[in-house]
Formats: C-alpha cells, structure tokens, sequence
C-alpha cells in the first residue's frame, strides 16, 4: 500500500514542481530578473482572466469590450511565449537570444492597440486604416511564429496556403474558385473581425482560460491524488485489476482536465508499472493507458477545448454539447473496461494484492473531498447552466477550499498557488497559438466563402452519398489530427466538411462530434499517435506497436460516430424516451459482445468462427433503433438471436466442462 501511495504522491508532486501542462523539455528557464519577468506574465495571464470572467471591472464602474480584455491578453501570451518556447530544440534553455527578445517586444502593440483603441475600431470596422494593417500583418506572422514552435510546419503550411487562397481565389479552378480579398482588406478582416483571430481568442482568453485553470487546481492541489486513490482502491482488487484502475484513474482525471498527451504522461507513470508488475506486456500497458488517456478528452465535464469551441460554433449551450456525448463516452470505457477484464482472464491474472492498497472505505475518508469539487462543476455547468468560464472559475475556487480541508494539502500553500497560476500560464501559451492558428483558417474560409465551395464540391463529389462524405471526413480528421494537435484539426475539418454534412441532413451537433471524435482517435492511431508517443517513452517501446493494440482497444470510437449520425438517438436528440432507452441498452450489451469476441475469451478460449460471431452480433446490437423503423428492429433481433445461441453454447460448454472435471476427480477416487 504504501508503495502505491508513495508513487502516486512521487509522480504528482514533480507535477506540481513543474506546473505541468506542457513539454517541460521545451521549456526555457530565465534566470535573473528576466526569470522573475517571465514568472510575474506566466502567472499575471490567468489573473487577469479570472478577473475578467468575475466581472470585478464593473464594480469599479469600468465599461469594457471585451475585446479590449483580450488584446491585453493576447499581448501578454505571445511575449510570454517568446520568453518561454525556444525557436528550436538547439536554442538556449537558459538565457534569452537577441531574436526572441525583439518577437516579445514586436508582440506589445499587436494587442495593446486593440486594448486602447477597440471602441473606436467597434465602429469602424469596414474602414480600413494604415496602422491596422501594419499591425495585422505582424499580428500574423507572430501566430504563424509561434505555431510553428508549438505545432511543426505542417500546421504553419496549411495557414500560410488559406491566406494565400484568400488572396488569390479567383485563379483556383472548378468549385474552388470564389473572389480574391486584396491583402489590406484580408489582413484587416483578419486582425480585427470578430469572425477571425478575435474571435477565436475570445475562447482562449475565457473558456480555455478558466478550465485549464481549474485543472491545475485538482493536480497541484492534490485533487488528481485522491481520484487515484479511489480509483485503485475500488478496481484494484478485481481481476486484473491494475488495467482496470489505469482505465478507472484515467478517465476521470481526463474528465475533468480535458487532457489526452499529458494525461497519459500524467497517470502512465503510476499506472503502467502497475499492470507490469501484475503481467501485462509493457506494450500493452502502454495501449491501455493511451487509449484510456485519450477517451479523457471526449468524457463530460470539461471534455477539452473542442467541445466548447462546437457549443461557439453552433450557438448552443456547452451543457447540451457534453450531454450529447455522454453515452457514447461511457460506451467507448465500457469497450475499453471489458477488455482488459478479459485480457485478465485470459491470461489468469489477478488483481492487485489488498497489503498494496487502501481499502475503499478509507481512500473514500481521504479522498471525499474531490467529490464536492466534481459535484460543483457538473452543477455549475449542467444544472443551473452558467456561463461555461464562470463556472471553470466558480469551481476552481470552491475546490481549492475543499482540497484545502486535507492536511497533506495545505502544505507549502503558497508555493502551491504559484505554480497553479504558472502552470495554468504556460499551457495557454501553445493552447492560445494553437487557437489563433486556427482562427486564420476560419477567418479565410469565412471571408472567400471557401466553407461553402468545399461543402458543394464534397456534395458533388460524394453523389450524395452520406457514407462516403462521412468516411471521407473520417479520413481527413484522422489524418490531420496525426499532423497537428486535435484543436486545429477539429477547427480545418469542421470549417470545411461540417457544413457538407449538415447540407445533406445531418444533425449539426451530430456532424461536429462526429469530427470531434475521429479528431480524437487520431492521438493513438499510427503512425503518428501522439498518445502512443507519449507512453512509450516510459516503457521504451516502438510507439507503432503500442499504437497497433491501440486500435483494438479503442475501437468503439472508431464505430460510435457513424451510428449516432444515422440516428441520433445515442446522443439523446431526435428521439423518444423509449427508443433512447433502447437504443442504449442495446449497444451495451452490444459493446460487452463486441469485447469477447475481440479478445476470444470468454469461461474460455474459443475458435476463431465463434469470435466472427461474437463480433457481428455485437455490432449488430450497436446499430442504434429509430423511430417507426421496422430495419432496426430486424437488425437488433438479429443480433439478439446470435448473442442467444452464442452464451447458451458457452453455457452448455462450461457446464459440459465441469461434470468432466467431477468424473476426473471421481476416477481417481
């Protein structure tokens, strides 16, 4: 027990020397008074936000757009970013170049100006005017900078080709073809437009602020401790039970930090010593928690930043996003969950001894306090429906008092506030480039109508078959999401595909989480799995192999989203009560039969035409019901019938298998 508790404690408490939310190794120390400078903007970014979202101007009478707030924000971001991210892997760690400094110092006025000028520019913005111009167009070549030093050049090749179709449109043929914007204009609409890089920081600046915030509180605070704790101590003790607490400890650290990458650097190295030492192949172990890391960000609450940027997109509450994918979220854990198990049975290990770990009873008397911290932000979020970056907040502060209820969390108070504050900076450094990028791509599309010509070419070209756009749009996620980080996939693939989706019937929050999803699965889909990277360091294993089991562990995910477009029942939308009902228990008994025959285990192991059958009757229970369709019915029961006959052979077989063993026993008396 107190080895587990020691490891758990170890590997945090280095989280909270690091402020972690960021490749550390990229990360530039200053020393001196430039140090201080560097630590004093890591920690004035999330204090400005949080008094921004708290509304505290007004009590002072303060009038502010809040594009005037999010100037200074996107000042005090990008000079921190070139204190803080070299320009490569060779720069200095520890002393700031000549090139950086002048980035910092160009950084200053590109959001300042909007800060002091906003009121003026609110009624001006069809008139273009020198300066804005000259500042937009070092506002771009700054986010391109910065994108570059976060993401590689594959993002920075995509923005640079979308400012240039929005420049020169009018030379592209066929259905790409739309009218060229001239470059005063562009970089104008681009700098100052609320549809464009404004746009896109305002969710920076206030939603991304505000949850990441509230997930540094949990892991500096010692709130991602206790989830451990609990974790371990219910499903340790099952079979296989070290698989079961990585699965259990990931997704709900992941569910309320929104994280996939540091996630699974996070709680991988508690996690997959664990299952190491009860058996399981370091390969193995590392799937396990990449895939489990990653299901983090599609799991309600928080679920990351491309739920909320859906809920902007589409004009709806974030409560309504999260809701919607909730079911699928539990089905892809519950495909996840059931495998493990039978990987456990399979192989005759067992769980973790009980000397190991705290019994349930008293890591609940520790870790109760988290509780109240979930409890506050689901109510928050989901039952009063605040403003999503008030209820980060609101949360935030509430979980701060209730971790603080905890001895070992009082500790070292102050230095715990600052590197909550720091971490918090420094994971809005790449999450704030990251969204400017993708607002360049948005505020392109937005103004040449290249969205529309894509969504008419896809139309045209798929024949209007769904199908193939939806595997098209499949492909495209997954690929891009291999070459840049989820955020600008989602934001490239739902500005350009979305729409097409939509114009062919479906749902909009069906067609977004669809993109979502397989934006998602890019994170341990080879060659390029991030998620897979990521653990293999800790286990020094190929990253392609670990990503390989990968996808047979998360294959739900690859499956869930073409279901819930064809009927949206399994995002409780577009239908009754008794179909959702149905629909759902269906595709977890289907999920559950899906999971024995990829793993071919059930009392025992079984020939490959029985997992074929298990498969199919799995999949054909997923199929979700629709109302007044007879074909949903027929599949289903099709499926049911199978899964029938499947279990009552098994049955007869394990039965058949134990009168043998009593007639053994009985002959050799």
């Amino acid at each position: 027990m107190n080895s587990i508790k020691k490891t758990i404690r170890e590997n945090c408490e280095q989280q909270k020397k690091q402020a972690t939310w960021t490749d550390n190794g990229n990360f530039r120390a200053l020393p001196g008074l430039l140090g201080l400078l560097q630590r004093f903007l890591l920690c004035l970014v999330p204090v400005l936000g949080i008094l921004f979202i708290s509304g505290i101007h007004t009590y002072f009478g303060w009038g502010l757009y809040t594009e005037q707030y999010v100037g200074l924000f996107i000042t005090i971001v990008f000079v921190t970013v070139f204190f803080s991210r070299p320009a490569s892997n060779n720069a200095s760690r520890d002393r700031l170049p000549w090139y950086d400094g002048l980035l910092a110092v160009l950084a200053l006025p590109i959001g300042l100006y909007l800060t002091w000028f906003y009121p003026q520019i609110a009624f001006s913005l069809g008139v273009l005017s020198f300066e804005r111009t000259v500042l937009g167009m070092l506002t771009i070549l700054i986010i391109i900078e910065a994108v570059r030093r976060f993401a590689g050049w594959v993002f920075v090749i995509v923005i640079i080709t979308f400012i240039l179709y929005g420049r020169y449109a009018d030379f592209f043929p066929g259905p790409l073809q739309s009218i060229g914007t001239p470059w005063f204009r562009l970089i104008d609409f681009l700098y100052v437009d609320p549809n464009s890089i404004l746009g896109q920081m305002t969710l920076a600046a206030g939603i991304a602020l505000a949850f990441i915030f509230f997930g540094n509180v949990l892991t500096v605070f010692g709130g991602t401790d206790h989830l451990a704790n609990l974790a371990i101590a219910t499903l340790g003790r099952l079979r296989g039970g070290s698989a079961k607490a990585a699965v259990g400890m990931s997704s709900l650290i992941g569910a309320v930090t929104g994280g996939c990458t540091t996630n699974a650097m996070i709680t991988g190295t508690v996690t997959i010593p664990l299952m190491t030492r009860a058996g399981y192949d370091p390969v193995y172990a590392a799937a396990v928690e990449s895939v489990a890391s990653s299901g983090g960000g599609i799991m309600p609450p928080v679920m990351g930043i491309i739920a909320f940027m859906i809920a902007e997109n589409l004009g709806i509450p974030y409560a309504d996003v999260a809701i919607a994918a909730l079911i699928p979220a539990l089905l892809f854990y519950v495909a996840l969950f059931v495998q493990v198990d039978l990987e456990a049975g399979k192989k005759g290990f067992v769980g973790i001894p009980k000397t190991e770990i705290l019994k349930s009873r008293a890591a609940l008397r520790e870790g109760w306090v988290i509780i109240p911290c979930i409890g506050i932000l689901i109510y928050t979020l989901m039952i009063i429906r605040l403003n999503p970056s008030i209820a980060g907040v609101v949360s935030s502060f509430f979980s701060v008092l209730f971790l603080l209820t905890t001895k070992s969390n009082r500790s070292n108070f102050k230095q715990r506030a600052v590197a909550t504050l720091e971490g918090t900076g420094r994971m809005l450094m790449s999450i704030s480039a990251l969204i400017a990028g993708a607002g360049i791509i948005i505020g392109v599309a937005s103004a040449s109508g290249f969205g529309f010509n894509i969504a008419y070419a896809l139309t045209s070209f798929s024949n209007n078959n769904l199908l193939l756009l939806l595997v098209i749009a499949a492909i495209a996620s997954v690929i891009l999401g291999m070459g840049m980080p989820p955020v600008p996939a989602y934001a490239l693939v739902g500005t350009l595909i979305a729409p097409a989706l939509v114009e062919m019937g479906v749902l909009p929050l069906a067609a977004h989480l669809f993109i979502f999803y397989f934006a998602t699965v890019a994170n341990w889909t080879p060659p390029v799995a991030l998620a897979c990277f990521a653990t293999s360091s800790l286990v020094g294993a190929n990253p392609n192999k670990i990503g390989l089991i990968s996808m047979r562990l998360g294959i739900l995910a690859y499956i869930i989203p073409f279901l819930f477009v064809y009927s949206p029942s399994l995002i409780l939308t577009n239908a009754g009560l008794p179909v959702i009902l149905l629909s759902v228990t269906t595709a977890v008994v289907g999920t559950l039969l899906l999971g024995v025959g990829l793993i071919g285990y059930f009392y025992h192991l079984f020939p490959a035409g029985h997992r074929v059958l298990f498969c199919l009757a799995g999949v054909t229970l997923l199929i979700p019901f629709k109302q007044n369709m007879i074909t949903g019915a027929i599949v289903n029961g099709t499926g049911f019938l199978i899964a029938v006959s499947l279990l009552l052979w098994e049955l007869r077989h394990r039965k058949f298998e134990w009168l043998k063993k009593i007639r053994q026993k009985n002959s050799l008396l």
